[in-house]
């Protein structure tokens, strides 16, 4: 094999550099960030029994930062901070499913919400047994009522059972044209899940926060 020696002039015609500012962030980690999100996700289908894929899985592009202030004593004011973004998933052959993915920023709880017995009302109120390290981020889907696009189609839920609490995305298949369009999701109903998710964090900091006094 011939070797291939270029001179210096060579090398500036081949290849360029560009320095980067010491705070630019220069490698991608989309995927490590994506795969532990999709963890939650499925977390949260399981926990809320609410079921679609995750092939087709974008954000709105909505996103949002909500504080509620609180006492810790008289005089010493604080505040939650949550950030949410808002998430549509499904796949090719369903119409999407509406999600959100929550960090608790800034939050001033006494002991944990892990519920000591008793059922467990929200995702964070069970202990993580997996090595996540998405540390205070959660997913929690919307129901139906909430705005979600969601059906009980028992054909495809585990048993067949009428009585059966799960949820499904709307398949494709099983909609003529015109259910399709009533299934899709609208400005509306975004509308709709941000104010259900503002009430449940402001119900959340209410229920759970202690000052000192």
């Amino acid at each position: 094999m011939k070797k291939i020696i270029l001179t210096e002039s060579q090398i500036e015609k081949v290849i360029s550099a560009i320095k980067k500012d010491k705070d630019k962030e220069i490698f991608n980690y989309n995927s490590l960030a994506n795969d532990a999100w999709n963890e939650l996700v499925y977390n949260a289908q399981k926990f809320q029994k609410i079921n679609f894929d995750l092939e087709n899985n974008d954000t709105t592009g909505e996103k949002k930062t909500f504080y509620v202030k609180k006492n810790l004593r008289k005089d010493q004011p604080v505040k939650y901070e949550f950030n949410a973004e808002l998430m549509e998933a499904g796949g090719d052959w369903e119409m999407p499913v509406m999600y959100f993915r929550l960090e608790f920023t800034h939050d001033y709880f006494f002991g944990d919400l892990y519920r000591k017995g008793g059922e467990p009302e929200f995702i964070w109120n069970i202990e993580r047994k997996t090595g996540n390290k998405l540390s205070k981020c959660y997913v929690i889907i919307p129901p139906a009522e909430a705005g979600n696009k969601l059906t009980q189609n028992y054909e495809k839920s585990s048993n067949g059972d009428p009585d059966n609490d799960e949820w499904f995305a709307y398949q494709n298949n099983d909609l003529s044209d015109e259910h399709k369009k009533k299934a899709r999701i609208t400005p509306a109903d975004k509308q709709k899940v941000w104010k259900w998710l503002e009430e449940l964090l402001a119900k959340l900091v209410k229920e759970n926060h202690k000052p000192l006094d």
